[in-house]
């Protein structure tokens, strides 16, 4: 398994552990609710559970197809914007002076969410690339 596919299981650990933890801070202290929600669920969805499938499926995609990655530094590449975008968006989200009403500064809000919107993107045209073999064949 190559390194950064490693980072991208130990970054889905870290957010588990960040995502349960706004759980808990939200259990004890409901008023920050309104503060910590859109962190605690995206922590969760796009932290855990999206950097945990990029991880498994990066690496079983091209054994179950017997063909090669199509490319390393898409991978590295898409690693750094969705955690950029990813934890770009949670301060967004948590510093905000008017998170009740959902007003955010906008611009820098959907900077950061297209930097995971692109992310994404490349995780789907790696993956089809690679099932597609124009990564080349694996060794036998």
């Amino acid at each position: 398994m190559s390194p950064i596919i490693k980072y991208f299981t130990i970054a889905s650990l870290l957010y588990l552990i960040l995502g349960s933890g706004l759980g808990l801070i939200m259990a004890i202290y409901p008023p920050w609710i309104n503060y910590l929600l859109l962190t605690h669920i995206h922590f969760l969805l796009l932290g855990f559970i999206a950097m945990m499938i990029y991880s498994v499926g990066y690496h079983v995609l091209p054994r179950f197809s017997g063909f090669k990655l199509y490319s390393e530094l898409l991978i590295t590449v898409q690693f750094y914007l969705t955690n950029i975008g990813l934890l770009g968006m949670a301060f967004i989200w948590i510093v905000s002076e008017d998170a009740v009403s959902g007003f955010y500064p906008i611009l820098v809000l959907s900077l950061f969410a297209l930097m995971e919107f692109s992310g994404i993107c490349i995780f789907v045209f790696n993956n089809i690339m690679t099932l597609a073999g124009k990564g080349g064949r694996m060794a036998a």
